[in-house]
This record gives C-alpha cells, sequence and structure tokens, in this order.
C-alpha cells in the first residue's frame, strides 16, 4: 500500500502554476507536499501553488483568505493542529472554540489544570498557556473530532495535520506531572493507547477523503499509523542548527548565520556516516511495511538546511563578505534520499524560506519505482545507492564518492536522462550511466557532504 504513495499526493488536488510555463523535455507533474508558513507573499503563493498537497494554515482559522486562494488554485491544504494540547490566550486574545470549552472544564478536561505550563515558558510565549487534553476521556475525543470535522469542512480542506503526532512527549520530564496526573485519573491506563483511540475515532468521524498526517507518529506507531495517511519525519535527512557562526553578510553586516547538519541520525553529527542515515531509512521502511493498510502509504521526509554562504566580495580591512544562496546539494540529497524507498521530501530553510523555492526537481516525474529496494553499488571509497524509477533514476552517495562516475545497474535504460542537478542532458547505455558529481563540503565537520542526484528520462 505504500507503494502507492505519490498517487494519494496527486489525487488530493490538481496543483496549478501561477502562470503559463514552458513545458521541459521531461515529463512533468505537480510537487507532491511542501510547507508553507503564513501570510503568503506573491512568490511564495505562487512556490506553494504548484504542488498538490501543502501543509500550511491554522485549523482553528479556517476561514484564512490565504488558505481559500491556494484551494481555488487547486492545491489541496493540510491545516496545521497540535494534537496533544491547546492554548488558552493569556493576553486577551480569543480561544478557539473548542478551547473555550476546555478552558471552562479545565479541572476534569486536561492534565494540568493548574499548570505547569512548559511549551510556553519553554519558548518565552508570555501570552499563553498551554493545556494538555485528557484523551483517556470519550466526550472529549468525540467533541474534539467533531470540530476538526466541522473546521476541515469549512475550509475545503483537504485534511490535518498533527504536530506532537505520537504523544511521547508525556515521557519527558517536563511533563512527569502530567503523567502522575493521568496515572491517578485511569489506574492501569496508557496515555499512549488513548492518543491511538483518539485517531481511531477521529477517523471514524472524517469522510473517506479527508486525510490525517501526522508528525513522527512512527515513534508511536501501532497507535498511529493505521489511522493516518501519511506520517512526517524532521531532519533525518539534513538539519539546521546555529553553531556559533559569525559571518559578514552583504547589506547585514555580522550576522550569525545557521549551519546544515549533514548527519542528524548519528549518534554525532561531527563523526555521523550516511550507514547511519540509511539505517534509519530502513527502519522506518520496517514500520511502513508492518503498517501498511487502508489508509497508511508511507513518510514524507521534512528537512531543514541553511543557506550555502558564498564569498563575493571583501571589506578594506580584508574581511571576506559573504552573501546567502540555495543550498542546492542538501535540497538535492534531502529529496533523493527518501526516493530510495519509494518516498518524497521536502527541505525548509527556516532562515529565509526564500532560498527554498526554485527546484525544479520537485516537479519531474519519475513514475513509480522498480523492483523492490535500492541497489548499493559499492567501491573502495564509499558506495553508492541507486533506485530506477519508470521515467528516471535517483542516487545517493557517499561524500567521498564525488567526482566522475560510472552508474551500473540492471535497472538502467537507453535513451537521453535530465541531470537536474546540472540541469544537462545524458545519454544512458542499458545498464549504464555516467554522471559527473560535484563535490561539496559539509562547513560543519569538513569532511566531503554526502550528495544525492536525480535524473529523469526524456518524454
Amino acid at each position: 500500500m505504500k507503494r502507492r504513495l505519490f498517487a494519494l499526493l496527486l489525487a488530493t488536488g490538481l496543483a496549478a502554476c501561477s502562470a503559463p510555463r514552458a513545458e521541459p523535455a521531461y515529463p512533468t507533474r505537480p510537487g507532491l507536499f511542501a510547507t508553507s508558513a503564513l501570510p503568503l507573499d506573491a512568490e511564495q503563493l505562487a512556490w506553494a501553488a504548484r504542488f498538490a498537497l501543502v501543509e500550511t494554515g491554522d485549523l482553528g482559522e479556517p476561514a484564512d483568505p490565504d488558505v481559500a486562494e491556494l484551494r481555488r488554485r487547486g492545491v489541496g491544504v493540510l491545516l496545521y493542529e497540535w494534537m496533544p494540547a491547546g492554548y488558552h490566550y493569556t493576553d486577551g486574545g480569543p480561544d478557539a472554540p473548542f478551547m473555550r470549552w476546555v478552558y471552562a472544564d479545565r479541572d476534569n478536561l486536561t492534565l494540568n489544570p493548574d499548570g505547569p505550563f512548559p511549551h510556553c515558558t519553554a519558548a518565552g510565549y508570555d501570552w499563553c498557556e498551554d493545556y494538555y487534553y485528557d484523551l483517556a476521556l470519550p466526550e472529549l475525543r468525540e467533541r474534539r473530532a467533531a470540530y476538526i470535522a466541522e473546521n476541515l469542512a469549512a475550509a475545503e480542506a483537504a485534511g490535518v495535520f498533527f504536530d506532537w503526532g505520537p504523544g511521547v512527549f508525556i515521557e519527558e520530564d517536563a511533563y512527569a506531572s502530567m503523567r502522575e496526573t493521568f496515572a491517578a485519573r485511569h489506574p492501569g491506563g496508557d496515555y499512549l493507547a488513548a492518543v491511538g483511540e483518539f485517531y481511531a475515532g477521529l477517523r471514524a468521524a472524517l469522510p473517506e477523503a479527508r486525510l490525517i498526517v501526522s508528525n513522527q507518529g512512527f515513534r508511536n506507531a501501532e497507535r498511529v499509523l493505521p489511522h493516518v495517511d501519511l506520517d512526517m519525519t524532521e531532519s533525518y535527512g539534513t538539519g539546521e542548527e546555529y553553531l556559533g557562526r559569525r559571518l559578514y553578510l552583504e547589506g547585514r553586516g555580522w550576522t550569525e548565520v545557521p549551519s546544515t547538519i549533514y548527519y542528524p541520525v548519528s549518534e554525532d553529527y561531527r563523526s555521523g556516516s550516511l550507514r547511519d542515515t540509511l539505517y534509519w531509512l530502513y527502519e522506518l521502511d520496517r514500520l511502513a511495511d508492518r503498517w501498511a493498510g487502508p489508509r497508511f502509504r508511507g513518510f514524507v521526509y521534512m528537512n531543514y538546511a541553511a543557506p550555502e554562504f558564498e564569498a563575493v566580495g571583501a571589506l578594506a580591512d580584508g574581511t571576506p563578505v559573504y552573501a546567502p544562496r540555495p543550498p542546492r546539494n542538501a535540497v538535492f540529497f534531502g529529496y533523493a534520499l527518501p526516493l530510495l524507498k519509494g518516498w518524497t521530501g521536502y527541505t525548509e530553510t527556516p532562515w529565509d524560506h526564500a532560498y527554498e523555492r526554485g527546484f525544479d526537481l520537485y516537479f519531474a516525474d519519475l513514475g513509480a519505482p522498480l523492483e523492490e529496494d535500492y541497489l548499493e553499488i559499492a567501491s573502495g571509497s564509499g558506495s553508492v545507492y541507486l533506485r530506477c524509477y519508470e521515467n528516471g533514476i535517483a542516487v545517493v552517495g557517499e561524500g567521498e564518492r564525488a567526482g566522475r562516475l560510472e552508474l551500473d545497474a540492471p535497472c538502467i535504460r537507453e535513451g537521453r536522462v535530465f541531470d537536474l542537478y546540472a540541469e544537462n542532458w545524458l545519454e544512458a547505455a542499458p545498464g549504464r550511466l555516467e554522471v559527473a558529481v560535484e563535490a561539496t563540503t559539509d562547513e560543519v565537520t569538513g569532511r566531503a557532504a554526502p550528495w544525492g542526484r536525480v535524473f529523469v528520462y526524456a518524454r
């Protein structure tokens, strides 16, 4: 069932371009999945409108005009909702209708009626208190499911996206008092099982066409995955961190800038390896196979990256001056990696979302994956991992394997293929494709960065 992921995403809507575009000489389709912060300026709207499914907006604001405009352009919108809790506004702002009911009866409906409010406190929010639902209460689950269904219908949304999807936050020290409250109220009860009951009830309350997408639901797999359509991973390909790096930026002066982390799932990203990353790709694939069913189709890889900063000049005293540019290597790696298992991905650049836009690889139509799994092409200086598709090829490699490479795999067919990274045409022979991979340095470790490439056959 998970192999129908692409079909599921495209079925949510026929994402339209904001303006006519010249068709490239290879097959294309709308992008499969993206995120987008509101409000949308003209450039972000044009970008988001090229995708079939976009996570954006707020479930509590179904009449948001940006959401309506995306829907008008044929985009399937996933409205954001915080799964375990809701905000009570302490600055005079009105609570969402469902939260008004919860707050009025917080002694019975929440696990922290008298605090603490760990999320608002940790985030430095002085405008809210965060109350955590007692999901073991059937009335709360039923009323919340009805509220969600009503708001999705009002927004004509494709579905809902749940942040903090698995409920495992409750195992953290900051939430110990909530664990104790739940245990005292429900002797022998299991909060993570109650999370599953919430998802099951919501699934039953929604029309068949509405989607439920969880964030890291795989951390509570048996209770969450059977009831959701997609699950999102975060930073399982690349991540973004502030590590004290300061650069003199053109037009900005001295600025603290983030760095791209290439091995976020390794025990230590400074000494991590691509094999660590592939291990978790395999583990997630195992969960996808275990819980594939009428609804669950697999994973969306959500990655984060910093822009690349290139030297563009120098001050009079010799200080280098830098300018940001899109993180091309990180975006291609983050997209090609989940393609090894037939999934899709998207890379955000939180420092400035403008640098995540403009990548045509999201719109190349590779078709369905071929064969059962990816292939490993090993050599003395590292490995390359390859997955063939009906219309193209996805490749991921160790940083040390950059350079001139011969990809040998029986599934490679003869014909012209477009290298989406280098933006040039190549000729594939039966079972072989010769490619040139540009070496990129991992600025955090000084080592060669892993890379990803996507090739698509001519129409």
